[in-house]
């Protein structure tokens, strides 16, 4: 298996100061060391509470803002070492779709211009630019007359799939898709999930899967590394995570997922409690201890190594 994006020991700190002095009054954590391994050609799920860093990482992958620490390598390169023709080739290759697909389309550019203009900053000519939006219209399930209108006379699901066209038409090896589906209903859903894996299937791309519905990146994914407060608490594969998830937080988030059979339904459920702290005041130790059930005293005072338990299967927790 060989890696197409790898990320060591990464960190995102957002330092406040005050107005007058510009000295530091406070400090975000909002990654503290994060480990994270895309396989080519696969998908890797990235799930955890809203606030944990998910989008965060996807903002440091794409180049939006700039890490603290660690490192991001594409294909073996770091890519804070990338410039110029470099970075113009970085972003052909790595593309992103967004959870609010309205707010990332300019509403007063036509689809065929929102798509087009891909290939015409890659080089392509304007005759090269219609005829790949043409052809990723039709890939992604939507007419040829949908070019010459706004985002604005779209549904959400097929602004959508025009976000996943203009992502997909200069043929990346990696798509960023983070929470592409938590704005739409459910059948939106799964339609859109089928079609990102239909297009994968043609165009052997890479997808990291950010989301905080365990069950459908379960179903969606390969591998799947859980998140918690800026760090990963536990990663395997889709499979035996949900089998056989070591790490309480994972067991809270398993137990949660909704039952139908309510035959199958039972009382003695493991519930989180408390709420999750801010990434102004990160726990000492291991960042869930305040809110496990199964809390040692060397948790309030060591952080946890994500260790490997078995294969590829890793946690971490001193239960372990």
């Amino acid at each position: 298996m060989t890696d197409i994006l790898k990320i060591k020991d990464l960190t995102k700190h957002y330092v406040q100061k005050s107005a007058f002095f510009k000295k530091e009054t406070g400090r975000a954590n909002v990654l503290n060391g994060v480990d994270l391994t895309i396989i080519e050609n696969e998908i890797s799920g990235l799930i955890g509470e809203s606030g944990c860093g998910k989008s965060t990482i996807a903002k440091l992958i794409m180049m939006l803002e700039e890490s603290s620490s660690g490192t991001i390598s594409f294909r073996g390169e770091d890519i804070n070492s990338v410039s110029g023709r470099g970075k113009k080739n970085y972003y052909k290759n790595v593309q992103m779709i967004f959870q609010d697909p309205y707010s990332s389309l300019n509403p007063r550019m036509k689809v065929k211009n929102i798509i087009g203009e891909m290939i015409r900053i890659n080089g392509g000519s304007k005759r090269d630019a219609l005829l790949k939006t043409k052809e990723m219209l039709c890939e992604t399930g939507l007419e040829e007359s949908a070019m010459d209108k706004y985002p604005h006379e779209f549904s959400g699901g097929q602004r959508q799939r025009i976000a996943i066209a203009r992502a997909l038409v200069v043929r990346p090896k990696l798509l960023i898709a983070d929470e592409p589906v938590s704005a739409l209903d459910l059948a939106l859903q799964y339609k859109i999930i089928d079609l990102l894996l239909t297009l994968k299937a043609k165009y052997k791309f890479s997808i990291l899967y950010i989301s905080h519905d365990l069950n459908s990146v379960a179903k969606f994914c390969d591998n799947v590394s859980v998140m918690y407060l800026g760090k990963i608490m536990e990663k395997a594969s889709a499979d035996k995570l949900l089998k056989e998830g070591k790490h309480p937080y994972l067991k809270a988030l398993i137990e949660s997922i909704p039952i139908k059979d309510p035959l199958h339904r039972t009382d003695k459920r493991s519930v989180i409690k408390g709420e999750i702290p801010g990434p102004h005041n990160i726990p000492v130790g291991c960042p869930f201890h305040p809110r496990c059930p199964e809390r040692m005293a060397v948790c309030d005072q060591e952080i946890p190594v994500l260790k490997g338990i078995e294969g590829d299967h890793a946690v971490s927790c001193h239960l372990f």
